[in-house]
C-alpha cells in the first residue's frame, strides 16, 4: 500500500506526523500504521477514544476497476497471469512484496476492518470512519503549502482506487478535472519497473537511478516513447504494460524482447555498463517527455494559470521537477515534503475537512511545516546520552551548538545534526542530517564509502539559506522541501563541488530564519567563516530510515565514521563516546 504514516490534528491545527517506518526501522514499510498511530496519539497526549474521526486514504471498495483491469492485462499475457496468480496465493496465505516485512499487515482487506484493528490495538474506537479519494488526498495535501486561488494540481503515483495521474484546474476554489488516466497507465510503475531492470530494488531504488542518469546518453528515449510509453491526443498516455510488466519485474522477470531492444537487464550486485547508463537516462527523459506532454493539455486549456501544484510519488522525481521550470512550461512549482502515499494521512483528514465540516479552520502553516515528530527535551537527550557517553559531557547554549559545529565544518569535519522535531517525509530537512563542507569534493566519496555506504555516482544536496540561493543556483523560487534540481551558477561550481552534480545541477533546499531556525543559523555561521552560506547535507541513515528518536541517533553516529554528534545542547566528538 506504499509508505505507510499517520497523524492527528485538533481544531484544525496538525499536532504530528509520523511515517511507519521511522519507528520499525524497516525501510519504506508500507504496514497499517500501528506505531505511527501509537505515536501520534503520544505527542498529542490523548488515547484513541477521543478521537472524532478517522481518515483513510483510500476508497478500497472503488479497487474493483483497477482489478480488472489487472485480470484484463492477466489474460492477455502468460508471464502476467502466472506472476498474479501467484501474488493473490500469497495475499491469501499473509505474505506481502516487502522482503523486511513477510506478513501482509498493509493490505487492502485491512482497509475494510479499520475499527476492528484499532480496536484490538488501542481500546475504545468509537470515532467516525470516513474514506477518502487517494489522489484527492494527494492533492489537497500539496495544495495547502501555498495560498493559491488559481493553479493547476497534478497527482501522479503508481496507482490510486482506479487512476494513476489526475490533472485537475483549480479556479477561485472551483476543481475541474481536466485528464485522468486509468491504471494500468501508470508512470509510476513504468518508472519502478526500469528501476528494477537496471538492478536496484524497486518502490526504494528509483532515485537511484536518477542520479545515475545524468551521466549517460539517452539514446533510446524515442525508442521507449514509440513501443513503450506512446503518447495520445489531448495530453493522454498509454503503457505498453504488456513489455513493462510491474507484477512480473518485482518477482525478477523482465521479457526477452526488451534486451533485444536496449541490453540485458543488470544484475543487482553488478557495476552499470555504459548501456545500463544510457538506459536510465533515456527512461529519465522520456518520463520528463511524458510529464510534460500531460502538463501541455493544461497549458493550452488554461493558459491563464501558471502556478503548478505537483503530489503523488512521481513528484519525488526532482529532475523531472526542475525540467518544468527549465522549460518555462510554468511560472511557479510547490511540492510538499511528503509528496508519496505517507502525505496522503495529512490529505486525507483535508478531505474530510472539505467534504463533511467545510467550516473548519485550518492552519495551513502546521501542515506547511515537515517538522512534525516527537519534540525530545534536553533531558530527554541528556538521559540517553549519559548511556552512550564518559562522565563530563557538558551542555552548551543553541549559539554554542552553532558555533561549534560550524567551526568543525569549516575544519573538513563530518557532523551528525539531530535537533528539534524530526522531518515528516523522504528528506533531511536539517533536523536529522549528516552535514559536510560542500568546498571539498573529495568529502563526497568519502561520505559515500565510509558513511552513507552508498553507490558513488549518487549525488548529496546543498542546503543554503533563502537570502543567498540565487546567488549559487539558477532558481527563481524557494525550494523548502529540497523536490526541485537547479542549475549550479557556472561561477559558483568551484565553490561547491561536492553538491554539484556532473551535469551541473543540484538538488536545492532553501532554509529560512522562520522554517528553520537553528539550522539556518547554522548555515549563515559556515558561510560567515568560509564565505559559502551552503552546507552539503544528506540524511542521517546508514541503509535504514533516517534516525527518529535520541537512541537511534547515537546508534548510527557510532556506527559510522562521522566525527561528532551536534544533539540538542550537546556536541560529542567520538572520543566522548564511552
Amino acid at each position: 500500500m506504499g509508505t505507510s504514516a499517520a497523524c492527528i490534528f485538533k481544531d484544525g491545527t496538525l499536532v504530528a506526523a509520523v511515517e511507519e517506518e521511522r519507528l520499525t526501522r524497516i525501510k519504506n514499510d508500507g504496514a497499517f500504521p500501528i506505531k505511527a498511530i501509537g505515536e501520534c496519539l503520544a505527542c498529542a497526549g490523548i488515547s484513541m477514544r477521543d478521537i472524532g474521526v478517522v481518515s483513510v486514504y483510500w476508497k478500497p471498495w472503488r479497487v474493483w476497476p483497477r482489478l480488472r483491469a489487472t485480470l484484463a492485462k492477466g489474460l492477455r499475457s502468460r508471464r502476467s497471469f502466472s506472476v498474479m496468480a501467484g501474488r493473490l496465493l500469497e495475499v491469501a496465505k499473509g505474505k506481502s512484496n516487502n522482503e523486511d516485512r513477510p506478513e501482509d499487515t498493509g493490505s487492502w482487506g485491512a482497509l475494510f476492518k479499520v475499527r476492528r484493528i484499532l480496536t484490538q490495538d488501542f481500546g475504545s474506537c468509537p470515532a467516525e470512519i470516513f474514506y477518502a479519494d487517494h489522489h484527492l488526498t494527494h492533492q489537497y495535501y500539496a495544495e495547502a503549502m501555498r495560498d493559491w486561488d488559481d493553479f493547476i494540481s497534478l497527482s501522479y503515483d503508481g496507482g490510486g482506487e482506479e487512476n494513476s495521474s489526475v490533472l485537475v484546474a483549480v479556479t477561485g476554489g472551483k476543481r475541474t478535472i481536466i485528464s485522468e488516466h486509468a491504471w494500468p497507465n501508470s508512470l509510476g510503475h513504468f518508472y519502478s519497473f526500469f528501476t528494477g531492470y537496471l538492478g536496484f530494488k524497486m518502490l526504494e531504488g528509483e532515485y537511484k537511478m536518477m542520479g545515475l542518469a545524468p551521466y549517460g546518453q539517452p539514446k533510446w528515449r524515442d525508442l521507449i516513447l514509440e513501443k513503450l510509453v506512446k503518447l495520445k491526443p489531448n495530453g493522454m498516455y498509454e503503457l505498453n504494460s504488456g513489455l513493462c510488466d510491474y507484477h512480473a519485474a518485482l518477482r525478477g522477470q523482465f521479457p526477452a524482447e526488451l534486451a533485444a531492444m536496449f541490453c540485458p537487464p543488470r544484475m543487482r550486485d553488478a557495476p552499470p555498463s555504459d548501456d545500463h547508463v544510457d538506459l536510465a537516462a533515456s527512461v529519465q527523459a522520456a518520463i520528463e517527455v511524458v510529464q510534460q506532454h500531460i502538463l501541455g493539455e493544461a497549458r493550452v486549456r488554461y493558459p491563464a494559470l501558471d502556478r503548478l501544484v505537483i503530489s503523488g510519488g512521481c513528484a519525488l522525481n526532482v529532475t523531472a521537477n526542475g525540467k518544468v521550470l527549465d522549460i518555462g512550461l510554468f511560472k511557479e512549482i510547490i511540492i510538499p515534503p511528503a509528496p508519496h502515499d505517507a502525505g496522503c494521512c495529512i490529505g486525507a483528514v483535508l478531505t474530510f475537512f472539505v467534504e463533511k465540516s467545510p467550516g473548519t479552520n485550518i492552519d495551513k502553516e502546521s501542515i506547511r511545516s515537515p517538522y512534525l515528530g516527537r519534540l525530545y527535551s534536553n533531558s530527554d537527550i541528556e538521559a540517553v546520552a549519559k548511556t552512550h557517553c564518559r562522565d563530563g559531557l557538558l551542555a552548551g547554549s543553541a549559539e554554542d551548538v552553532v558555533n561549534r559545529t560550524a567551526e568543525l565544518l569549516s575544519q573538513g569535519k563530518i557532523i551528525s545534526w539531530f535537533q528539534g522535531r524530526s522531518e515528516f517525509g523522504p528528506r533531511a530537512l536539517g533536523n536529522r542530517s549528516f552535514l559536510a563542507d560542500p568546498r571539498q569534493d573529495s568529502i563526497r566519496e568519502a561520505i559515500n564509502a565510509k558513511i552513507k555506504k552508498r553507490e558513488l555516482f549518487r549525488p548529496f544536496a546543498p542546503s543554503c539559506t533563502a537570502e543567498s540561493a540565487s546567488d549559487f543556483f539558477d532558481l527563481d523560487q524557494s525550494s523548502p522541501y529540497m523536490n526541485i534540481v537547479a542549475t549550479v551558477r557556472q561561477a559558483k561550481r568551484g565553490d561547491i563541488p561536492a553538491v554539484t552534480h556532473t551535469d551541473g545541477t543540484a538538488r536545492v533546499h532553501t532554509v529560512s530564519s522562520s522554517a528553520n531556525p537553528a539550522y539556518h543559523a547554522l548555515i549563515s555561521r559556515f558561510g560567515e567563516i568560509t564565505g559559502v552560506p551552503v552546507l552539503l547535507n544528506t540524511s542521517f541513515n546508514i541503509q535504514e530510515p533516517i534516525v527518529y528518536s535520541p537512541e537511534d541517533a547515537f546508534q548510527t553516529f557510532k556506527a559510522s565514521g562521522v566525527d561528532a554528534l551536534a544533539i540538542g545542547p550537546f556536541v560529542v566528538l567520538r572520543s566522548d563516546l564511552a
